[in-house]
């Protein structure tokens, strides 16, 4: 064996590698070539070694002489960036005012973005939105709901209708259910507050309470309505007793006083016919114990005819409400609580869309009494759920029925729907019917989220600005770069990004390629570095 050691390959420092000196065989043949070799990995591996010896930069040190806190370009996701909710309005969207609207007049709008275009920032950014406007506002404030949680709504429907595979569910979705799970999502929070029970109500109606006491009583029947449809848990029936007195409601189905007073007058019948065996007159007794009997008799009729009618409605409402869980019985016991021509001429017991629309009604008549004058619902992550998994004929099925211009268009209703681009492109391609029933063209539809180099250098200097120890005094972008890079070079290389996902990835990736190879002593990425990154992208795209 060939001992190869510092007296053959003497220790090299950083710059004084000459390559050919030691690709040169030192025995000849393929045994010089081994040898060779193995001597190039020895010199990497002690290049190496002096590398790690040198002080390079600390990524807390670079941002320090930079003024800066936290890395601003550490975070992927919206939801979970500090930075974003820090920037303000300062990394909005440029068409950001059209897709809001204005909140006393709540319109729709249909976005579609590539993944990492900024929908869930913006739907962030209007939520922020919606919140800055409603306190500033005593009346005409707008209640905001995220409409996101696609796994539950689509679990729930594949266990209402048993279907093993939930992609059988996904097929069968209707607008009825997008707005049975809307409503789902206000109405047991609104009976929380009703009944005093904030611990779990993350929504919260400012005087709603007081407010629908001293309302008319056709408005606190509505809220029981609601309440006996959408409530949740095994005891939305306790609940229905509970709101009902906390309402000052009276009335019932009748069903059981009729029983009652079927036990009572039973009862009397079988004295007076016991009575006419041993008293004169007995035909007397006896007529009076029929009479009492077919009253009996009638209230028991009264009863079962009660009963059935009730029965009838609460199957109709398990059978078309499918995303809240609760079984006929539930339903039936809940119905007990009203007059039953109440019940039979305002629950939804089908899954057509005029009932859930009159149910919408009902919603937005009573949060009107509280000042809120509209209601915000933000459709996001369609591509997110398990079932869907991203697959464009999947989230066709799930959103389909969200694009009907009648619920778009809905009075009191501000529906946006940020989308991916794939289904715009998939929607293109969708035939007239589609498009008439739609009506795409009122409904302030954003064909792609287009983010400029410029554009994207700005939100680049916003989130700098927001993580800044002193964000009036904050560097721009091109200022971390040497001065031979310049913004311009930015603008294009962001621009080659797409979207501020991407160029966030890109500027942190320039970061870790500074902190790897630069002197503690180099304060701006140099244009080296700058160019490695930009080339090793493009060469190899980052993932989305």
């Amino acid at each position: 064996m060939w001992r190869i050691d510092e007296y053959i390959f003497p220790r090299v420092m950083p710059g004084e590698l000459n390559s050919m000196d030691y690709a040169r065989p030192v025995c000849g043949g393929m045994c010089g070539m081994r040898v060779a070799g193995v001597g190039i990995n020895y010199i990497a591996h002690r290049f190496a070694t002096d590398a790690r010896n040198t002080h390079t930069m600390n990524l807390s040190e670079f941002l320090g002489r930079h003024g800066l806190t936290a890395n601003p370009f550490a975070a992927e996701e919206a939801a979970q960036d500090p930075v974003l909710t820090q920037s303000g309005d300062s990394c909005r969207h440029p068409d950001f005012g059209k897709i809001f609207g204005e909140p006393t007049h709540p319109s729709p709008a249909v976005v579609f973005g590539e993944r990492g275009a900024g929908k869930t920032a913006l739907r962030l950014q209007m939520e922020s939105a919606y919140r800055a406007y409603n306190k500033e506002q005593s009346e005409n404030r707008v209640l905001v709901l995220g409409h996101d949680n696609f796994d539950a709504m689509i679990g729930r429907i594949a266990r209402h209708e048993r279907l093993k595979n939930q992609s059988a569910a996904l097929e069968a979705i209707t607008l009825s259910d997008h707005v049975d799970i809307v409503l789902h999502g206000i109405v047991p929070q609104l009976v929380d507050q009703l009944l005093g029970v904030t611990d779990r109500s993350p929504l919260q109606v400012s005087n709603f309470r007081k407010s629908l006491r001293k309302s008319p009583t056709l408005i606190r029947r509505e809220m029981l309505l609601l309440q006996i449809a959408y409530d949740h848990t095994p005891i939305a029936a306790k609940r229905t007793r509970q709101l009902k007195s906390a309402l000052g409601l009276g009335g019932s189905s009748g069903s059981k006083a009729a029983v009652n007073w079927a036990i009572v007058l039973a009862f009397f019948a079988l004295i007076m016919a016991g009575m006419s065996l041993v008293q004169e007159p007995k035909r007397a007794l006896i007529a009076v114990a029929l009479l009492v009997a077919a009253g009996s008799f009638a209230m028991a009729w009264s009863w079962l005819r009660c009963q059935t009618r009730v029965g009838i409605i609460a199957r109709g409402m398990h059978k078309g409400i499918r995303c809240v869980n609760r079984t006929a019985a539930n339903f039936r016991e809940s119905l007990h609580h009203i007059e039953i021509n109440i019940g039979s001429a305002s629950m939804p017991t089908d899954r057509g869309d005029d009932s859930r629309f009159a149910m919408l009604d009902r919603l937005l008549a009573v949060l009107r009494v509280a000042d809120y004058a509209s209601i915000a619902i933000l459709v996001d992550r369609v591509d997110e759920p398990t079932t869907v998994a991203g697959d464009v004929d999947h989230m066709r099925s799930l959103v389909w029925p969200l694009l009907s211009s009648r619920f778009l268009q809905h009075r009191g209703l501000a529906v946006k729907l940020l989308l991916p681009a794939e289904l715009g492109d998939l929607f293109s391609r969708e035939d007239g019917a589609f498009f008439r029933a739609a009506r795409l063209d009122k409904q302030n539809a954003v064909e792609r989220l287009h983010w400029s180099g410029s554009m994207l250098a700005k939100v680049c200097d916003a989130r700098i600005r927001a993580a800044s120890a002193r964000p009036n005094s904050a560097v721009a972008i091109e200022t971390l770069f040497d001065a031979n890079v310049g913004r311009l070079k930015i603008e294009e290389v962001l621009a080659g990004c797409g979207n501020p996902r991407e160029s966030c990835r890109m500027v942190y990736a320039m970061f870790q390629e500074h902190m790897a190879h630069a002197e503690s002593s180099a304060k701006e990425i140099s244009t080296t570095t700058f160019d490695l990154v930009r080339q090793r992208s493009h060469v190899r795209p980052l993932k989305r």
